[in-house]
Formats: structure tokens, C-alpha cells, sequence
């Protein structure tokens, strides 16, 4: 959620609109009020697109679509203007939390919450297929949970089952037939034949797997493989509940014909049932208070009519904060976009998936595959530019450098010009920050809550951009430093003097307000723990954990020698062990309790040196990169996989695991990102045997 701009409405029809929620590719979407105080999310089309009589046609039959799919369980339309000079439709703001961000919070659901949930989502689907409509499009992400039960939201993707039957007669076809999201596709969604009620079926079982186990029933990864699984593999329904266990089954049948109807898994799983009075009727305790707290926090924000949220013209050095827990229906013709807010926290707004802001942080997490500041946008190019070692020349400290951010979305690839933001998945660049920058020593990244761009330079300062509003600052600019790292909750940074070692330094961001806490120390290795009560520093021969609050020594591991490249360190998830290089291979030792280290893949294994360590405890994979010179004497080194449990090597094959300079693994371990030799792409690998998947650029 965010202030109107200058260029935003104030009014459309009866609505007062207070401020915007998101934006698709199509229109923009307000939350308003109407005269008697009706909140309702608004969604207003571009006026570039007004004027384009085919755009207001395929507008006006989604807001028919969307009066059409009235239900018990599925938002109605409030009002609209498909005629007017900015077409508009209005409908109900829906107060909860999507699916998908309520068990990240509480865990999967006990059966009988599931089966209730699992009921009201089949009672929308029957309703949709009675009235000749299909979904196309349903995911943990679509359907939010509220206080009286599930509601089934965005239908920006969804067809009637009349107009498809007439389009494939007269040989028409609609843009992405194929429309859905791995995982929750089904198979012949997958190969392009139109998606029919059995297809919504389908993804009410794959839902309903997710509700009960927290996870789909086809895994996750890369697109590719999750709809090779899809279509090849049977689905793991393990932690499925014996009782809806053979209905499930029989929903994800690969073959259309054998799966029951909306109205028939409707009957098997108890009937219709009735909108719950309360949370708790329905919910366990835990979500049950999350749900409920999001509904007293939307009225209470309604009450003051989310004061000054739409004041223009307010310069703003942070997000606003504004009322946390509800959920607006956007129906974004195609682009899948609903807002969400974050308990105690400030808006934030999320793609169809679901994708949740950081949980427990206070901050909104920023989605920068949607909502980057215009001047970033704008510079944002059509290929990505990637130097190669030749282009580099001496200046060390400005080497091509790739990373994900902390929920995976984006990822950062930084070069002497300037650092690229990509939405990878899609394979477009999102964002660009280039002007004239001053060289940066280490890698350029985000922080947790992807808000926030910054890195050290040589020349002086920490350098920190807001990606999504464009203001910029320099902290220690006096200083010349190299090693940025964010904290968890994105509120403060740590930087290390690159050359003088006069210390490591802590910045408030929100303040400025800044503090030396490792005296001495220099910026080799510089990393938060998982919980940001830990801060690991490097010595030349030991690392170091200090409280990042007052520089306080909190742990060692000293005695081993470093690496002649120099230290790489990774935070197991405990936030206590730590995986790093030393003289003698890859270790792991207890950086709280001085425990002795615990080799995992010794020196003697490697006939290089190893110069870098990479974990993915969640995944059980271990990265390592060593060093390889090809016949030029250029440095390449190549990378091996290990599984980090057991210290076996797995086998990995081809020239895709030679790189340039640098390499970053996904933080669910969907890929690995790596620099391909000489040339300005991006490659992404099977995280497992790192076969190319696909290339950036």
C-alpha cells in the first residue's frame, strides 16, 4: 500500500480513494470508500489502454466474468464503469491472509480446518463450472483466509467455458493458453490444450496437498522440472490425512476423464459448507489469532480513514506504515497481483504465487520484480552486460559479481558499470543502478527485506539505495570500505575499512547513527547470523563472533590457519555452527562454544586450492569453487556439489561448471547462478549436477 502520487486520481465514481495498492501491466488498483464507508479495492485501467476499443472489450468481459463468479466463497463486485472515459470495477476488499502466507507463519492445517477449507474452495469451483466459467489459475496465493472461511480471488486469467469452446471453432486463441502456476497446473494445461473445470480440480487437490503438509504435491524448483513432475511423476502425498487421502489421489489423476467434479469432491468431502461466525470455528488456535488479528487491524485502520495515506506530494525516506494483516482483491487482467500487509509491519504487495514479506521482521519486504523507482526502471536494459576478465583489467576491486536476494525473487548481478536487478524467472531485467556509481570492493547486495541496494567502495562510504524510491545515502564516506552486510530485519548494516582495518562499523539505517564494533578487524568476512544477534568477523587466523549491538566478543574459532585466497564463511540455519575454508579443507565447527572444527571435505580431495564455500543447509548441498586455470592462464575456477549431511560429492557434468569470478545459489535452492566466461550472460543451473538451465542475457 502506498501515498497517492500527483498523477493518481482522487475519486472514481463514488469511491474517495485512499491510496494504491498495486499496479499490473493493465490498470492500477486503489483502496477506496464509498459514501456509507464501504471499503472496496478499486481497480482503474491505464489510460493508455482507455482509448483501445479491443482493451475495454476484454475488460468488460472480465468485470462480467467477475459478477458471473458470485458466491459464497468468492468476492463479489461491488460496482463498475466499463464505458466511461477510465474504465473502473470495484469489489470487495478482502480481509485476511493468502494461504500461502498463513502457513509460513503457523504450519500446515489439522484436517478438520483443512477439509472446511478444502470445502469452501470446491463450493466457489462448483459455482464458477455451474455458470460455465473456469478458474485457470488456482494456487496458495489465490485463495485467502479470512474469518468466515477460504475466499477464492483473482480471476485475471480466468475464461468462460463457452467463449473458449467458440475460440477453438473459429481457430482464435487467447495469449498464454498454458495460463497457471507450476506446480498447480495440470498436465494437459501443460501442453497447451484449454484449460477445462477437471483442470481447476485439479488444483483444488494440489491445494488442498499444501494446506495439509505445506508443500505442493509435485515439490518445487525450477518451472521446468516441477511441470516435468507434473506430468511424468505421481504426487507425494505424504503427511496427507488417511481420510482425504484417495479423494486427493483421484483429483490428480493425469488424465482429465478420471477426475471427479467440482460437485463431486464437493460431496465427498462433506457437502457445502456453512460461512464460519468466528475464526476459531473453523482454525486452529495460532492461525485462528492470526486471522482475527488481521480483521481488528483493518477496522481499526478503516475507523481512521488510514489517516494522511493519501496526502500527496510527502517526500518519504521509508515505506509508510499503515494497517497491517488484510488483503486486498486485485484483479489485474493477467498479472495475478493481490496486497497483503504484515502484521505489526507496513504494506507490501506480492505476485500471484503468494510470495510473503519477510515474517517477524516489522518491515515490508519489496517486491523489485514489480515496484522499482522510475529511475531505475527506466535505465533498466534490454540485455544484460557482464564484462569479461579482459575488459577488467587491474582495478581488482570492481569484478563481475552475481547474487539472489533473500527471498529469491531477484537477482543481483554488479559490474564495473553499475549492478542489474533481474526477475530471473521471467528473464527480464527489472531495475538498474549505474550513474556514474564509484567503484565498489565485494558484492553489491540486498537487504533481507529488498528494500535496500548497498556495497563499500574504495573511494569512500557506504553507498545505500532504496530501490523502490530512488533516495540514496552515504554512510562513513570518509572511510574507504568493501564488505556490506544486512541485517535480518533490514534495519541496520555492517561494513568493513578496507585498507586502514580501522574496524567494522554498524549503521542505524532509518537514523544514520553509526558504531565501531570489531576494532582492528578488516572485511574479508562479514555476516549476520540467521536471528542478526551474531556478527562474524575475520582475523588473519580466526574468525570472530561479536554482538553486532557493542562489539562484544561472543565466540572464536581460532588456531586454523586461513586459506592463502582468504576466508569464506557461511552461517549454518542454526545461527550457531559455521561452515568455512581453511588450510585444511571445509570445516565446520560450533562458533559459540569453541568446539574443535569438524572436517567435511579435506584439502587432499581438491587438486587446487579451494577459494570459496558456498551453503544451502535447506537443501542439503554444499558448494565449493577451486582453482582452475584454462590453457590462456585465465582464472576459472570450477565449481564441485557435495551433500552437506554426508560430505559425498555429487557428480556433476559438462563446462557449466567453470565460471568467471562468481556464483550464488538460491536461498530454496531452486538454482545456481553463475558468470559464464567471457560473455555477458548469466547461466542458471540444476542446483544438484548444474546442467544449464537456462542462460540470461
Amino acid at each position: 500500500m502506498r501515498p497517492l502520487t500527483p498523477e493518481d486520481p482522487r475519486s472514481v465514481g463514488p469511491y474517495r480513494l485512499l491510496s494504491q495498492l498495486g499496479a499490473g501491466g493493465m490498470g492500477r488498483v486503489y483502496l477506496g470508500r464509498d459514501p456509507s464507508g464501504t471499503a472496496a479495492a478499486v481497480k482503474v485501467v491505464r489510460s493508455e489502454y482507455a482509448y483501445d476499443p479491443g482493451f475495454r472489450a476484454r475488460f468488460a468481459r472480465e468485470t462480467d466474468l467477475a459478477r458471473r463468479m458470485r458466491g459464497a466463497f468468492t468476492p463479489r463486485v461491488l460496482d463498475a464503469d466499463t464505458s466511461g472515459v477510465r474504465p473502473w470495477m470495484a469489489t470487495e476488499y478482502v480481509r485476511g491472509l493468502s494461504l500461502h502466507d498463513l502457513l509460513r507463519r503457523t504450519g500446515p492445517l489439522p484436517e478438520s480446518a483443512a477439509r472446511f477449507l478444502a470445502r469452501g474452495i470446491a463450493r466457489a469451483l462448483a459455482h464458477m463450472h455451474g455458470a460455465g466459467l473456469v478458474h485457470r489459475d488456482l494456487t496458495p496465493g489465490n485463495v485467502m483466509v479470512s474469518v468466515s472461511g477460504p475466499q477464492v480471488i483473482d480471476f485475471g486469467v480466468a475464461r468462460a467455458v463457452e467463449a473458449a469452446e467458440g475460440a477453438a471453432h473459429t481457430g482464435e486463441t487467447e495469449r498464454n493458453p498454458a495460463a497457471g502456476t507450476p506446480g498447480y497446473t495440470a498436465p494437459e494445461q501443460l501442453d497447451g490444450d484449454e484449460a477445462g473445470p477437471a483442470a481447476d480440480v485439479f488444483a483444488l487437490a494440489a491445494v488442498l496437498v499444501y494446506a495439509c503438509t505445506g508443500a505442493g504435491p509435485f515439490g518445487d524448483g525450477h518451472p521446468s522440472f516441477v511441470a516435468y513432475r507434473v506430468k511424468a511423476l505421481e504426487p507425494a502425498l505424504t503427511g496427507v490425512p488417511e481420510g482425504l487421502r484417495p479423494l486427493v489421489a483421484a483429483c490428480l489423476a493425469k488424465d482429465p476423464r478420471e477426475r471427479p467434479t467440482a460437485e463431486q469432491a464437493l460431496a465427498a468431502l462433506g457437502g457445502p459448507p456453512d460461512p464460519a461466525g468466528a475464526a476459531e470455528d473453523w482454525l486452529p488456535p495460532g492461525a485462528a489469532a492470526e486471522v482475527a488479528g488481521a480483521e481488528r487491524r483493518y477496522l481499526d485502520a478503516v475507523a481512521s480513514d488510514s489517516a494522511g495515506a493519501g496526502r500527496p506530494g510527502r517526500r518519504r525516506s521509508r515505506f509508510p506504515a499503515v494497517v497491517a494483516g488484510a488483503a486486498a482483491l486485485l484483479l489485474l487482467a493477467g498479472a495475478g497481483v493481490w496486497a497483503s500487509l504484515v502484521p505489526g509491519g507496513e504494506a507490501t504487495e506480492h505476485p500471484g504465487d503468494g510470495t510473503a514479506a519477510e515474517p517477524g521482521t516489522g518491515r515490508a519486504a519489496c517486491d523489485l520484480t514489480e515496484h522499482v523507482a522510475p529511475e531505475y526502471a527506466e535505465a533498466a536494459r534490454d540485455r544484460l552486460t557482464v564484462p569479461g576478465e579482459e575488459t577488467i583489467g587491474l582495478d581488482v576491486y570492481t569484478i563481475p559479481t552475481v547474487s539472489f536476494s533473500a527471498d529469491g525473487n531477484v537477482l543481483v548481478v554488479s559490474h564495473p558499470q553499475g549492478v542489474a536487478l533481474w526477475d530471473w524467472r521471467e528473464g527480464a531485467e527489472t531495475a538498474y543502478v549505474g550513474a556514474d556509481l564509484p567503484d565498489f570492493a565485494g558484492t553489491p547486495v540486498l537487504s533481507p527485506d529488498g528494500c535496500r541496494l548497498g556495497y563499500g567502495s574504495p573511494e569512500g562510504g557506504m553507498h545505500v539505495f532504496d530501490v523502490g524510491t530512488g533516495e540514496y545515502t552515504v554512510h562513513a564516506e570518509d572511510l574507504p570500505l568493501s564488505t556490506v552486510a544486512f541485517s535480518p530485519d533490514g534495519e541496520r548494516a555492517a561494513v568493513g575499512d578496507l585498507t586502514t582495518r580501522s574496524g567494522v562499523h554498524t549503521v542505524d539505517l532509518e537514523t544514520g547513527e553509526g558504531a565501531t564494533v570489531g576494532e582492528g578487524f578488516g572485511s574479508d568476512t562479514l555476516q549476520f547470523s540467521p536471528d542478526g544477534d551474531r556478527l562474524l568477523l575475520a582475523e588473519e587466523d580466526s574468525l570472530v563472533v561479536v554482538d553486532p549491538a557493542d562489539g562484544a566478543e561472543l565466540g572464536r574459532i581460532g588456531a586454523v590457519d586461513a586459506p592463502v585466497s582468504g576466508w569464506s564463511a557461511a552461517w549454518g540455519s542454526d545461527g550457531e555452527d559455521l561452515v568455512y575454508l581453511g588450510a585444511g579443507g571445509v570445516l565446520r565447527a560450533d562458533a559459540l562454544n569453541g568446539s574443535d572444527p569438524q572436517t567435511l571435505v579435506p584439502a587432499e580431495d581438491s587438486p587446487e586450492e579451494y577459494v570459496r564455500v558456498l551453503l544451502n543447509s535447506g537443501s542439503d548441498r554444499l558448494y565449493t569453487l577451486q582453482e582452475s586455470y584454462d590453457d590462456a592462464g585465465r582464472f576459472l575456477p570450477e565449481v564441485r556439489v557435495w551433500e552437506y549431511s554426508t560430505g559425498e560429492e555429487l557428480p556433476t557434468g559438462g563446462v557449466e561448471t567453470r565460471f568467471t569470478h562468481d556464483l550464488a545459489v538460491h536461498p530454496d535452492g531452486e538454482a545456481v547462478a553463475a558468470l559464464a566466461p567471457e560473455a555477458g550472460s548469466v547461466r542458471l543451473l540444476d542446483p544438484d549436477d548444474l546442467s544449464l538451465l537456462a542462460e540470461l542475457g
